[in-house]
């Protein structure tokens, strides 16, 4: 088992959303995120791509726990949203950083669906893990993921997030 390249984005501070495609194979897609900092305090949301066009609609599905430094847990899910959206990340320090695994996103069958890892940094309570999954309720095949922030912020300079296949 391997990781091949596919494709990657990375921020000059003046885009709202960061995007990779390039998923052309039934195998699971991982992607890495590296420094995702938004311009000023925001939550970090996700959505799938056909096409290369970014899905807003209303068929996303997700549970995830919020893992505290302080020792607390929260469960969180939302049904029939148009995004997953994970914890807030805190515009200094060093933003949001894991994995991503995409899987069933070259079937045009299937839901496309993720499972997530990410540690984001904020100022209350400091260290915040986002751990769950989710689901884009569409059978049709998705061709990469995307990423923006709530309320619009832009991402900081060299916020980056790239796409890997997994290989034999």
């Amino acid at each position: 088992m391997g990781l091949e390249y596919v494709s990657k984005d990375v921020a000059d501070s003046s885009e709202s959303t960061l995007k990779v495609t390039g998923i052309d194979t039934d195998t699971p897609y991982l992607v890495v995120l590296h420094d995702i900092v938004p311009s000023t305090d925001e939550r970090l949301g996700v959505r799938v791509t056909k096409s290369a066009s970014i899905q807003s609609d209303a068929n996303y599905d997700n549970g995830r726990r919020g893992f505290v430094i302080s020792g607390s847990f929260q469960s969180n899910a939302d049904t029939g949203d148009s995004k997953i959206l994970l914890g807030t990340t805190e515009s200094t320090g060093p933003g949001a950083n894991g994995y991503i695994w995409l899987y069933g996103f070259n079937s045009g069958s299937e839901f496309s669906f993720v499972t997530f890892h990410v540690a984001h940094w904020a100022s209350t309570p400091a260290f915040f893990q986002d751990v769950g999954g989710g689901v884009h309720r569409v059978s049709s095949a998705s061709d990469g993921i995307s990423l923006f922030w709530e309320s619009g912020a832009t991402f900081a300079n060299d916020s980056t997030m790239v796409l890997y296949k997994l290989t034999d």
